[in-house]
């Protein structure tokens, strides 16, 4: 009898047991389920939200370059469209806003003003900038340009920034900068276009005999390529003019801060994000840092490059500690502050690179077919890892406004990354180069094919 009670008694405890197993089964089940559920919402899913068409993408034949930018709070786009004009898409609903040409003549730049209520355009040809009030459309002043004379239209056709790059506008959005003759940068009011002073570079050298030089006896191609913008914080402004010198300007007052003298022409300029230094880029793709207050060398950040007119990319990170430079599969990484190398990222072989918003992460994109890109440590030097490959070379890397996706693309795509994991997210067949993504991270625009450009949602 008692035997028979130990027995059931076992019994009992291997029911209850299985039972326990059963439910607790069930349980990891429920509970697994719902971690694919909340994966698989992370997983963000981008819809074609509109077709914006008269977009006109990128040429490699005469090395054109598109314009795709927001404005400042994002309901904005504006577009490089064809006839050289721009184009503005409401990106909410893809509905065109307005076409802004400037008259006969193409558009070569195109900004918003920081405060978003005025946009800026600059004319191909004679560099006149006419300034838009956003909403209305209504054009409010136009600043003059260069002379309509032999020189100018030369020169036009051989100027060293890219075409679509912004116009100039202060910080606080209250002046923009205009180019007026080869050595004078106008700084204007913007609410009504009047001159407030004068910039005058005074470049030793001539933009007409440089020109009919290059045409008529050949050799070098010195030309007159004058730059200008300011410092992040809004007081200063440099000025080149593809000379030996760069020049750092009192935004205030317009008096002449530091004379930089250079061994090499400079064609290229840009200001440290903190505004503390400047950085020169040499025909020869040499790079240097320049100390602001002081016109001293911080450091030569790249070596010149093979051929003459051979410049190399560059990147600041947005915490402004080091500039990433980038050309032919050689990265590296300099310290902003020494002109220190930093790290050569090895197997790197990137066309183009983009920094994190954090700034600890590099994303390089691939020569090759081997991988679609790699992500490097910032602090270390060393490869987070390699995206998976997807049978084509990648022409860009972008990531987005927090540093979570990574878009690659190419002629055949884009395709949006984990940036933390590498894991693919979205392939869009559709896109095509370039790609920009709204500061909110919910509104992606990207090229497309058939002078479409498509505005993507998540």
């Amino acid at each position: 009898m008692q035997m028979r009670n130990i027995c059931a008694y076992r019994l009992a405890l291997a029911v209850f047991a299985l039972a326990a197993m059963i439910v607790a089964s069930s349980v990891f089940a429920q509970e697994q389920t719902a971690i694919n559920s909340i994966q698989s919402s992370d997983k963000p899913t981008v819809t074609l939200k509109a077709r914006l068409p008269d977009y006109k993408g990128p040429s490699r034949f005469i090395g054109r370059k598109a314009l795709i930018t927001f404005s400042p709070d994002g309901s904005l786009a504006a577009i490089s469209g064809k006839g050289r004009s721009i184009t503005i898409w409401d990106t909410e609903t893809g509905e065109l806003k307005a076409t802004l040409k400037n008259g006969t003549h193409a558009v070569s730049g195109f900004s918003f003003s920081p405060d978003g209520h005025t946009a800026a355009t600059r004319d191909y040809l004679d560099k006149s900038v006419r300034l838009w009030e956003v909403g209305s459309w209504k054009l409010g002043a136009t600043i003059p340009g260069r002379k309509k004379n032999l020189e100018t239209k030369l020169k036009s056709g051989i100027r060293f920034e890219e075409e679509f790059g912004p116009v100039p506008f202060s910080p606080d959005g209250n002046s923009v900068l205009s180019e007026r003759e080869d050595d004078v940068v106008s700084v204007s009011d913007v609410a009504t276009g009047q001159e407030r002073m004068t910039l005058k570079h005074e470049t030793s050298d001539s933009g007409a005999r440089d020109v009919a030089k290059a045409i008529f006896l050949g050799g070098s191609r010195h030309f007159l390529a004058l730059q200008t913008r300011y410092s992040s914080d809004g007081r200063w402004i440099f000025t080149i003019n593809g000379d030996k010198s760069a020049k750092i300007w009192d935004a205030a007052d317009g008096r002449l801060k530091t004379n930089i003298t250079n061994s090499e022409r400079i064609y290229l300029a840009s200001f440290t994000p903190d505004g503390g230094a400047l950085l020169t880029v040499e025909q020869e793709g040499g790079m240097k840092l320049w100390d602001v207050e002081s016109g001293t060398l911080r450091g030569q950040v790249a070596p010149k490059g093979h051929v003459e007119g051979y410049r190399k990319g560059y990147e600041f990170s947005p915490d402004g500690r080091t500039v990433a430079t980038f050309a032919g599969g050689d990265t590296r990484l300099w310290n902003v502050k020494t002109g220190e190398l930093l790290f050569k990222l090895p197997g790197s072989e990137g066309s183009d690179v983009s920094f994190s918003s954090d700034g600890h992460w590099l994303a390089t994109a691939s020569n090759d077919k081997q991988t679609a890109g790699k992500l490097w440590n910032v602090d270390t030097g060393e490869l987070k890892f390699a995206l998976p490959p997807i049978g084509f070379k990648t022409a860009s890397v972008v990531f987005n406004a927090d540093g979570t996706i990574l878009a690659t693309t190419n002629d055949q795509g884009v395709m949006l990354w984990d940036a933390q994991t590498g894991t693919l997210l979205a392939r869009l067949d559709e896109a095509r180069y370039p790609v920009a993504f709204s500061r909110d991270g919910r509104t992606l625009i990207t090229g497309g094919r058939n002078d479409t450009a498509l505005l993507w949602k998540s």
